[in-house]
């Protein structure tokens, strides 16, 4: 049985979806804050009276938010889509068991790379234990009732 593409590509887009959204509704996160930041740079370059027009940073920050919100509900739109394709390419315990198992890993890399979160030894153990058990899913084949018939017949 071939590896569903579709259900792993659901799984990186959940896990695209969610950093997307803790991006947007952090209170740590870097992506308002820089806005912010470059706001007032510009204004500083550019007007001499900056708190005549200081105002507008902070809604230059809640847009950056709004924007990374809106940019999560359309990756998550498309990983429904994908998920979907994806549970009828292979069936629905083989496409959730890929789908879940890349949004795993997906998740813990986007973690490490842009967030700058630690990740133990044992979460490493877990994932060989999920990828192991993904290979054991995939490689079942189901049979129907129908073909049980056919082959009594």
């Amino acid at each position: 049985m071939p590896i569903n593409k579709r259900a792993i590509i659901s799984g990186a887009l959940g896990a695209t979806a969610s950093s997307i959204g803790k991006l947007a509704l952090s209170p740590k996160s870097p992506v308002p804050s820089t806005f912010h930041s470059y706001c007032h740079i510009i204004l500083n370059r550019y007007y001499q009276h900056e708190n005549d027009i200081g105002w507008i940073c902070p809604y230059v920050s809640l847009g950056t938010r709004v924007v990374c919100f809106l940019c999560m509900i359309g990756v998550n739109l498309l990983m429904v889509s994908s998920f979907l394709d994806g549970m009828n390419e292979s069936g629905s315990v083989v496409g959730t068991a890929l789908s879940t198992a890349a949004n795993f890993s997906f998740s813990a890399l986007y973690g490490i790379l842009f967030f700058e979160e630690q990740v133990p030894i044992s979460w490493f153990f877990g994932a060989t234990l999920i990828a192991l058990g993904m290979y054991l899913l995939s490689s079942v084949t189901l049979t129907t009732d129908d073909d049980d018939k056919t082959k009594t017949d």
